[in-house]
């Protein structure tokens, strides 16, 4: 399912005009990066949970010159 689609089950199931419904999913998905972007931890129960993970940097080479 991609966001247009989540937009209209949740306008179908909720009674509610696809912009209001695109409002929530924008709002929603808003408040998410906007917790990430301060490294918390955002878990919302029975869809998923996000975190923020640091990797260490890799040296990168090229295969054709093996530089």
């Amino acid at each position: 399912m991609n966001r247009s689609e989540l937009i209209q089950s949740i306008a179908d199931k909720n009674d509610l005009s696809r912009r209001q419904a695109e409002t929530v999913v924008s709002t929603m998905l808003d408040c998410i990066l906007d917790a990430l972007k301060r490294e918390e931890r955002v878990e919302v129960r029975g869809f998923g949970s996000f975190t923020t993970r640091n990797y260490a940097p890799y040296i990168g080479r090229n295969p054709k010159t093996g530089e």
